[in-house]
């Protein structure tokens, strides 16, 4: 399709089993920078758990390989894409070629794209039912200027190891800047009290310390803000141990990018969240 000037495209996938009589959610996956919606479809497991639940996903693929996300850094941001409209227009597109049902719209990526998807949720809250950003925080200028239409509900999987994009926050330096375009992100604690405040809930959250299933040298707390405005929740899984990866997945670069963790399955969890949230 064609968006603000830009040919833009997406790979598509339909689940198996598909019934033209009935709706179907509909998730947007955004790849991480370097990637493709094509890799992102082979790589992270997303297609295989779409077939299961009966989802209908698109794959999109971001201008010089990147999302416009906020930070200022990357290709897509210094071309002057609108990433935020493309997401938009392809959901109206997929809308009316497709049974989607439009109150079950959901947005999640890796990376770059976790990122990308914390600004949907800023900037499209109209239009997505929830966002599950991984492996990603909000950039620093998304942050200030965040201003939700409404409460979304919201769950974010970070690695307390991960060398690129810091649970801490904070500009991006050496090897994580060259792989990540650079830029700073907020710390996993000020993002998780932004949304907690936005979206109306308590802001104590129920801390759980899960013990490990495997002994792999990670382990998951889990926190959970409760009484959220319309069902918003917001739930932050912590891998303590994990570094830049998509649990369980391995990372492709593991001496850079640090160790996954099998001790939480990043597409159960997505879609365990997803599915309990319509718009």
């Amino acid at each position: 399709i064609t968006v603000d000037g830009f040919t833009r495209t997406y790979l598509l996938h339909i689940p198996q089993n598909f019934n033209g009589g009935n709706t179907y959610p509909l998730a947007l996956f955004f790849h991480g920078g370097g990637g493709t919606g094509q890799k992102a479809a082979e790589k992270f497991g997303f297609t295989e758990k779409a077939d299961k639940e009966g989802v209908i996903v698109a794959y999109p693929d971001g201008i010089q390989k990147n999302w416009n996300d906020g930070r200022g850094t990357t290709e897509a941001e210094k071309a002057g894409v609108d990433d935020v409209m493309f997401a938009r227009a392809l959901v109206s597109e997929l809308e009316k070629k497709l049974p989607i049902d439009s109150a079950r719209v959901y947005a999640t990526g890796p990376s770059n794209g976790g990122i990308f998807s914390f600004r949907l949720a800023c900037e499209a809250a109209d239009v997505f039912a929830a966002v599950a950003p991984v492996i990603a925080s909000m950039a620093e200028e998304t942050f200030a200027d965040c201003v939700p239409s409404r409460p979304i509900p919201i769950a974010v999987i970070q690695g307390t190891d991960d060398p690129f994009i810091s649970i801490n926050g904070g500009e991006m330096s050496g090897i994580a800047r060259a792989i990540s375009d650079g830029g700073a992100v907020v710390s996993a604690e000020d993002a998780r009290a932004f949304w907690a405040k936005h979206n109306g809930c308590g802001m104590i959250p129920v801390i759980t310390n899960r013990s490990p299933a495997i002994s792999d040298g990670t382990s998951v707390t889990t926190y959970t803000y409760e009484d959220c405005a319309n069902g918003a929740d917001v739930v932050y899984y912590i891998v303590n141990g994990m570094g830049h990866t998509w649990p369980p997945t391995p990372s492709e670069l593991p001496r850079i990018g640090g160790q996954t963790s099998r001790n939480i399955n990043t597409n159960d969890t997505i879609w365990a969240f997803f599915s309990g949230h319509t718009r």
